[in-house]
């Protein structure tokens, strides 16, 4: 079927209004419109492109690959049209389709080294972080001096446990670009520093050159780790102050409104709504919850360790399944309620399909992440064979942990300490409800006795999780398998005790943030 000049005509100028309509926030007209300009038509790649857009903007990511997909075989070097098709694979969850088409793009005839690089990250957001490698080796060979290459093939050294290599690829990045902040702050991270063996000189030179730059609060961040490191704990806190005061200026967030959707979930996943209709049959599932730098990350590891178990890490699967199984929503509010009103088995579904895209070899998983507190109660009715482990921690300990790290992206209330402690606040209240409507659905494991006790307490978490002992569990720090959290120096360690009460330090400081959550009746 051919396209007149006509129905060319038409379908340029509806795509310039449905990118308009995009920009105004009407992704609904602007499917409804599209999808009329192209019936009857051969296809128009910029106007499918356009389309797969605005069904992204809807969660509707089925939707987002057909049209991708249909705009690549009408343009299949087109830039956008690459971009759109393999971001649709991504969000919908089928990371198989996703590899190949990443590999696909890398040895297309002319593909170039930005292009590479784009790919490698892509390869990143799929966690095939040796595919994110072997593409910026390629990158690197054609741009050597680059030294975003340089902190991105680190980043992926560091999730492969290569910290050796990492710290070649980060320093390199900094000898190329001086006050490449966010590359002194991981340089930092990668091992304790010495009195003998530091860059707090560096550090010290780079933070006044750095001023007024909108990644300056990482210099400070790294100023903090490494002067904590050298228990030269006052400068060590002083510098996570000002950088974290630095971070938090750049924010716009409010904690009271996810205080706020906590209560507004409780209100709805009670009752009448926990004892309904039933969900997805999976045995699979393992879900780890907690707040950040609770311990979930030590627990993901030792449960990983188990040969029948794989970890999935930290990912937006449930976030994504639920959204793309509920109605358009414009707020967290309207999600709330839209998610309480879809069937469960779909939203369960959903996820088993994604873990199946993301595991092909063993047949247990383990999603260890730690927001997912939000969703006990549809994990509980959307997977009923799922099982749920809850990471305790000292409150304090955990606002301390929380405070001094900064973290690539998500966790927003991480960089004030009243943010952090009406959180945990919040997070209490939310779990005490789970705990009344599910009762021993969950497992809750306490950091300190885990790290204190590390062969009775790992029994008891294999007994949770349904799996029968393995002596390697005990071992989990000299597993090879990738680690991308904050904590994917530390999970290489073997377990220690060094951490808890270290909030003690700057227990003058912390005065405030006690008393808040001794009020709220936090009182581990």
């Amino acid at each position: 079927m051919m396209t007149s000049p006509e129905q060319e005509g038409r379908l340029a100028a509806t795509t310039r209004k449905a990118v308009r309509l995009l920009g105004e926030g009407n992704p609904l007209v602007a499917v409804q419109e599209l999808r009329a300009a192209l019936r009857g038509s051969k296809g128009d790649a910029a106007a499918l492109t356009v389309l797969a857009r605005a069904q992204q903007r809807l969660s509707d990511f089925a939707g987002m690959a057909e049209s991708a997909e249909e705009a690549r075989k009408l343009a299949p070097h087109d830039p956008a049209v690459m971009k759109a098709a393999l971001e649709a694979l991504i969000l919908k969850g089928d990371l198989p389709a996703a590899k190949r088409l990443i590999n696909r793009f890398a040895k297309a005839d002319g593909v170039t080294a930005a292009r590479l690089d784009e790919l490698a990250q892509s390869a990143t957001q799929i966690g095939d972080y040796e595919l994110a490698q072997d593409l910026l080796h390629r990158t690197m060979a054609e741009q050597p001096i680059d030294a975003r290459l340089h902190f991105n093939m680190a980043a992926a050294q560091v999730a492969l446990g290569e910290f050796d290599a990492a710290e070649k690829n980060l320093r390199a990045a900094i000898r190329l670009e001086g006050l490449d902040a966010e590359a002194r702050y991981n340089l930092s991270t990668l091992r304790t520093q010495s009195e003998q063996d530091n860059n707090l000189s560096e550090l010290a030179k780079a933070v006044p050159a750095a001023a007024g730059r909108r990644d300056e609060f990482a210099l400070h961040f790294a100023m903090a780790k490494e002067l904590e490191d050298l228990e030269r704990h006052e400068e060590s806190f002083a510098a996570l102050a000002t950088g974290n005061a630095l971070r938090r200026a750049a924010l716009r967030y409010r904690v009271a409104d996810d205080v706020r959707t906590m209560q507004q979930i409780a209100k709805t996943f009670r009752g009448e709504w926990v004892n309904g209709a039933a969900g997805h049959e999976d045995l699979a599932p393992i879900f780890v919850v907690g707040m950040p730098r609770s311990g979930t990350t030590l627990v993901d590891r030792i449960l990983s360790s188990h040969p029948q178990v794989e970890s999935v890490g930290e990912v937006n699967d449930l976030a994504l399944a639920i959204m793309e199984e509920t109605r358009p929503v414009g707020s967290k509010e309207e999600l709330v309620t839209a998610s309480a009103q879809t069937p469960p088995c779909e939203i369960g579904a959903n996820y088993a399909r994604r873990m199946g895209w993301r595991v092909l070899s063993k047949n247990r998983t383990v999603d260890k992440t730690p927001l997912n507190f939000l969703y006990l109660g549809l994990i509980a009715k959307a997977l009923p064979e799922a099982r749920i482990i809850h990471v305790r921690r000292n409150p304090l300990d955990i606002v301390f942990a929380v405070y001094k790290t900064l973290f690539r992206m998500g966790y927003p209330f991480a960089y004030s300490l009243d943010d952090i402690a009406d959180y945990i606040i919040g997070k209490h209240r939310l779990m005490a409800h789970w705990q009344s409507e599910l009762g021993d659905r969950i497992f809750h494991i306490d950091y300190e006795a885990l790290v204190s006790d590390q062969e009775n307490e790992s029994r008891r978490l294999l007994g949770a999780a349904g799996l029968d002992w393995e002596d390697r569990v005990l071992d989990f720090h000299s597993a090879t398998s990738p680690s991308a959290t904050a904590s994917a120096a530390q999970v290489r360690q073997p377990v220690h005790t060094r951490s808890i009460g270290a909030w003690r330090k700057h227990e003058d400081k912390m005065a405030d943030v006690a008393s808040k959550l001794r009020a709220a009746g936090l009182e581990r």
